[in-house]
């Protein structure tokens, strides 16, 4: 049994999967899914799991070289507004946001009840340095070790 950090085995798999450049994303309950885009849904009530603690464990267990948000997100939600801005996330009109979502491997859909609370990752490489990639689980996500600490 893993000793610690994220349990859910599909989600699990879809991120040990993901490779250089793959596109997914962490969502609200209400972030339209294209068709054929795989989603594996947390949600289990409005409200169950939050956005913030799952992307959280998502960002423990990944290296992401780029995020982006929707630019509604920094009026209609300033609590997650300063969480993607930890993360850098470059802002897109909401549509285009929409769009990329169709490119996405997968999104992991949260029970997340407030507007805006998405945001779309890419995966990166944990070897390169300097700027082209960066393991969020280290000033982002407060108190994380990263997977080596776990």
């Amino acid at each position: 049994m893993r000793t610690g950090g994220l349990i859910h085995a599909e989600l699990l798999s879809a991120l040990t999967a993901l490779r250089h450049t793959d596109l997914f994303a962490v969502s609200d309950s209400g972030l339209p899914v294209p068709r054929g885009v795989a989603v594996i849904d947390l949600g289990v009530a409005y409200g169950l799991p939050r956005f913030q603690p799952v992307l959280e464990l998502v960002l423990r267990e990944v290296t992401i070289e780029k995020a982006w948000a929707s630019r509604d997100v920094e009026q209609r939600n300033p609590e997650v507004a300063a969480l993607l801005r930890a993360l850098d996330a470059e802002p897109l009109e909401h549509e285009e946001f929409k769009r990329r979502v169709g490119d996405c491997r997968f999104v992991v859909r949260t029970g997340e009840a407030s507007p805006f609370a998405n945001v779309l990752l890419r995966a990166g490489v944990p070897w390169l340095d300097g700027d082209q990639s960066y393991q969020c689980s280290s000033s982002v996500v407060a108190g994380s070790t990263g997977p080596e600490g776990q």
